[in-house]
């Protein structure tokens, strides 16, 4: 009986010291990667409790088998209160927990009525394959699924086997490997990490590879704008992943110090995000942003109470307090939230990230222009044809684009993208001159391939070169791409160009394993040997943030004869010759990638935003949309001009030299470029002065000067206030009782910049610096609820400062990362 006693305390032993080689109690080392490889379910020590993963083969025999840990919970379920909440740290579990199959997605309404053309045409060209990835679904659904090598790649040993590049040290002495944690797109509404196997990119690559499930639409972004419902949730569920993988990657052979987020699409956008965030400060290094930056039309929310109010109209919880409409939908069914058909305006997006002054502190632009993400690389860029299926959304035939089709797009276009309007009949005519091929200006086919130029430059070349300019020119490191080539599918236009998410197979190393049900594709040699020349590029950038090093490209295991990447440099983007990588069959390092097209959306078209904001707008402008909860309000009237001045828009029908009149249809388009350019050439040099004269006199951050007892801040006599102060500062003097000068304009002080000219919706609000509500008097609306309990490690958002903070371009913002 002792013997058997015995036998028993011993099992009980080694079951809670992990049951194998280099297992200890949670929390203390976990296995080796000689003892992942050994194992057919090897168990890894976490924090929180110990994980049972499976080892894979995979189907080609330079790679080595990859250990695969699904499932494994990165916070506690957002159920109940934890709705609308941010997300804690994972609860512990007892005994060994099984993390061999893949965890349910977040809910999503999948076939939906949302927007197809933000989607990434793999995706919605087989949608019936992507909905078999999320047809499991709960709210319980925060999970990292993470991917481990067993032994060193490819890549390893033609680093090791390189002469004229020495040995990654670092990665040789440490035995820790890069960690690089995905980040999904699907415009903040679909999808799910689930659909992208890190397995080929981990062993190829000898990294770890992680992806990660997230709240996604209503769930992960729902916002009241004040502190009932702040949002960001799919954010912050981003960043408690990096806290956890910070906290337990080790325990799997990965470095904590080197941790690469990469992103898609919304993925991107959430990857730029996160830089710009004081809340993710230290969790990461560098970042791989594809097709996707914070300053696209798409990448924020500025209008979220107006979705907030129309999603609880929709399920019965429209309520005068904005802390009991966020409590009734936290008490409704998740799928009665997700199924519910609330569309947002074109390009635009109904539920995703918005400005809190705390996740999000501040407008992306300004904050990138105040350097808050010099703290990390960054490797950033496009696709050819981005814009592929808003093209196909407006094409009638395989003949191209007609005459009338262009034109009204280019109308739809600007009407949903140009907030103002005075002007707009200006840049309809400007953008079609710009994107009309004058010498085959009747052919449909080039209509709709400058239609295809014309989506691609706006939503995506312009803000990604923007952002890269503005890395750059605080001396950080940016190396900038453009992918131009797709694997062959069947269904896919001959004319189409490399398409939004064209890139991910090659990203995934998928040509190496073959066509899966997500990328149907006949892929080629020329495909496995650029899948493997990406992978090398990206994994080269986790471990050194140089993409040429350590590893040098070598393909001679698929092709007997070098490929033409071994002689490429990929140099950096600088603020002046804008380097970039072409990557296709045919590579090549270029600068001033469409240099002419990007100057138009970034510099011309800012300016003629200003021009006829000062022509044409003589009063002063209020929110169509109130800003604050309750949603029953009158909405204010814009007062009228004063007399003597003409308020006749320039596309009036009333105007005898409007350009839509029969006189000048024909022949006004090419004279009215010209006067444009002319008065655009008048004005820049001198909005230019204007513009850094006030940066120049802009007072640092917080210096504003308060009322003694509490009142209302009011500007100094003289000073000039950007827009959103202006209009603020009108407010309160009517509110007070000061009568505004009738000729008083709301005018931009600054020319707007190019994100905050032409990214709203018509109908947004101009937008307010965080703290700006607290300056409102209480007779303009009621005071915010107090904020519900907090239920999380990040603790309760914290109050509005009692105080505006006045923020200029030179300064870092308080939350800064920047290098100093």
């Amino acid at each position: 009986m002792w013997l058997l006693a015995l036998c028993l305390v011993g099992l009980a032993g080694a079951q809670r010291g992990g049951g194998g080689p280099g297992s200890g109690s949670p929390g203390g080392p976990g296995l080796g990667l000689s003892s992942l490889g050994e194992e057919r379910f090897p168990v890894v020590n976490t924090a929180y409790g110990r994980v049972r993963g499976v080892r894979r083969e995979l189907n080609n025999e330079i790679l080595g088998p990859v250990v695969q840990f699904l499932g494994v919970p990165y916070a506690t379920p957002p159920l109940g209160a934890r709705r609308f909440q941010p997300p804690e740290a994972p609860a512990s579990w007892p005994g060994v927990r099984n993390a061999t199959t893949l965890p349910p997605a977040c809910p999503q309404n999948l076939h939906g009525a949302l927007p197809a053309i933000m989607l990434p045409v793999w995706f919605t060209d087989n949608l019936e394959a992507a909905a078999t990835y999320v047809q499991n679904q709960s709210e319980d659904c925060l999970y990292l699924n993470l991917y481990v090598p067993t032994e060193d790649g490819p890549l390893t040993k033609k680093r090791d086997e390189a002469t004229l590049n020495p040995p990654d040290t670092d990665i040789r002495d440490s035995g820790k490997k890069p960690v690089m944690l995905f980040l999904h797109g699907g415009s903040y509404m679909e999808g799910t990490g689930n659909m992208f196997d890190g397995s080929v990119l981990a062993a190829y690559g000898n990294v770890i590879v992680a992806t990660l499930n997230y709240r996604l639409g209503v769930l992960g972004f729902l916002s009241t704008g004040d502190q009932a419902a702040k949002g960001n949730y799919g954010l912050l569920d981003q960043i408690q992943a990096l806290r956890w993988l910070s906290e337990n990657i080790a325990h799997f052979g990965g470095d904590p110090e080197r941790i690469t987020i990469f992103g898609s699409g919304a993925g991107a956008s959430c990857v730029n995000l996160l830089i710009l965030s004081h809340h993710s400060e230290g969790l990461f290094q560098k970042a791989i942003a594809q097709s996707g930056t914070a300053i696209s039309s798409w990448s924020v929310n500025y209008q979220p109470l107006k979705y907030t109010r129309l999603l609880a109209a929709k399920v019965g919880c429209d309520r005068e307090d904005s802390a009991e409409a966020v409590e009734c939908l936290r008490r409704k069914p998740s799928r009665e939230l997700v199924d519910q058909d609330v569309q947002p305006a074109r390009y635009h997006i109904a539920f995703g990230p918005v400005v809190d002054g705390d996740v999000v502190p501040d407008d992306p632009e300004i904050l990138m222009q105040q350097g808050e993400f010099l703290n990390y690389d960054m490797l950033i860029g496009v696709n050819q044809g981005e814009g592929l299926k808003f093209v196909e959304d407006s094409a009638e035939s395989e003949d191209g684009v007609s005459a009338s089709a262009f034109d009204f797009t280019v109308s739809n276009f600007v009407d949903n993208l140009y907030g103002y309007p005075e002007g707009k009949d200006v840049l309809r005519e400007t953008i079609k001159f710009m994107y009309t091929d004058w010498a085959d200006r009747d052919n449909g086919e080039m209509r709709r391939k400058t239609l295809l130029a014309l989506f691609t430059d706006h939503q995506w070349v312009a803000p990604a070169v923007a952002t890269a300019k503005l890395h750059a020119d605080y001396q950080s490191p940016v190396y900038f791409y453009t992918f131009y080539h797709h694997c062959q599918a069947e269904g896919r236009p001959e004319w189409a160009d490399a398409a939004h998410g064209d890139e991910l197979p090659y990203v995934f190393g998928v040509p190496m394993v073959g066509a899966t049900d997500l990328f149907p594709c006949n892929f080629s040699k020329n495909d496995v040997m650029l899948s493997a020349v990406v992978m090398t590029y990206w994994t080269n950038f986790a471990k050194t943030g140089d993409p040429n090093h350590p590893v040098p490209q070598d393909t001679k295991f698929i092709h007997t004869k070098p490929n033409r990447f071994e002689e490429v440099v990929w140099s950096k983007f600088n603020s002046k010759e804008k380097q970039y990588l072409h990557i296709g069959l045919k590579p090549r390092v270029r600068d001033n990638y469409r240099a002419n097209k990007v100057a138009f959306w970034l510099e011309l078209v800012p300016h003629l935003h200003n021009l006829h904001t000062e022509l044409f707008t003589t009063t002063t402008r209020l929110p169509p949309y109130a800003t604050l909860w309750p949603p029953r309000r009158r909405r204010p009237t814009p007062e009228p001009g004063p007399p003597g001045r003409s308020r006749r828009f320039p596309g009036d029908s009333r105007d005898p030299i409007s350009p839509r009149s029969p006189a000048s249809a024909g022949h006004g388009a090419p004279l009215l470029f010209l006067n444009i350019l002319a008065f655009a050439a008048l004005y820049y040099k001198r909005d230019r002065r204007q513009e850094l004269r006030c940066r120049r006199l802009s007072p640092p951050g917080g210096s504003g000067s308060g009322v003694p007892g509490g009142g209302p801040l009011l500007p100094a006599a003289g000073r000039e206030l950007p827009p959103e102060e202006e209009l603020v500062s009108l407010q309160l003097k009517r509110a007070g009782g000061v009568g505004a000068d009738p000729a008083e304009a709301l005018r931009p002080a600054c020319p707007p910049d190019y994100t905050l000219a032409l990214r709203r919706a018509p109908d947004d609000v101009p937008l307010l610096a965080p703290g700006a509500l607290t300056l409102l008097p209480s007779g303009l609306g009621p005071p915010p609820p107090p904020p519900p309990p907090s239920l999380h490690p990040f603790g309760p958002f914290p109050p509005p400062p009692p105080t505006a903070t006045s923020h200029n371009n030179t300064l870092p913002h308080p939350h800064s990362t920047t290098r100093v």
